[in-house]
Formats: C-alpha cells, structure tokens, sequence
C-alpha cells in the first residue's frame, strides 16, 4: 500500500491563481505575499499570476 508520502505517489502543487486575478481584479489580489492563517499546519497559497511580478501602473492598464 502506498502512503501520500511515496516518491513514485508524490505530486507537485499546480500553481495557484487567486480567484481576484482569474477574473482580472489583479489590484484587489491579497494573495500575492506568503501569509500565516493563524491555524497550526495550514497555509494560505501564494498566487503566482504573472501580475504580481509586473509594476503597479502596468496592472491597472495605465500607459507611462
């Protein structure tokens, strides 16, 4: 029987994508910085939409 922990098992996250960016409110997103939940063991997903590696101005559709 194999536990969740065997190598051949094991499963890399998919990316998380904030339910803010899917709909395009990449502004609002509070997702984008590691997090504590308050709860021992649980962990709030980091998002890794490509927003959060961009500049402010080009999120909100700002031309410079």
């Amino acid at each position: 029987m194999n536990s969740p922990m065997d190598k051949e098992s094991w499963m890399p996250e998919s990316p998380y994508v904030s339910g803010r960016c899917t709909i395009g409110t990449h502004d609002r997103c509070r997702d984008a910085e590691p997090r504590e939940s308050g709860v021992p063991g649980l962990r709030y997903l980091v998002c890794t939409c490509c927003c959060h590696r961009m500049t402010p101005a080009l999120v909100k559709g700002a031309s410079g």
